[in-house]
């Protein structure tokens, strides 16, 4: 799968799980959970 694909469906999967998301924007600039779950999957590739 790949890494574009990967961040649409976390993107999908935050929408889907919180009612207050409105735009695409607004869920990767201000999840924390999200940045989180991202760095990890950095850091493990690495």
């Amino acid at each position: 799968m790949s890494a574009v694909r990967t961040l649409r469906r976390d993107i999908r999967a935050v929408f889907d799980r919180d009612p207050a998301a409105r735009t695409p924007w607004e869920v990767r600039i201000a999840y924390p959970g999200l940045h989180a779950l991202w760095f990890h999957r950095v850091s493990d590739w690495l």
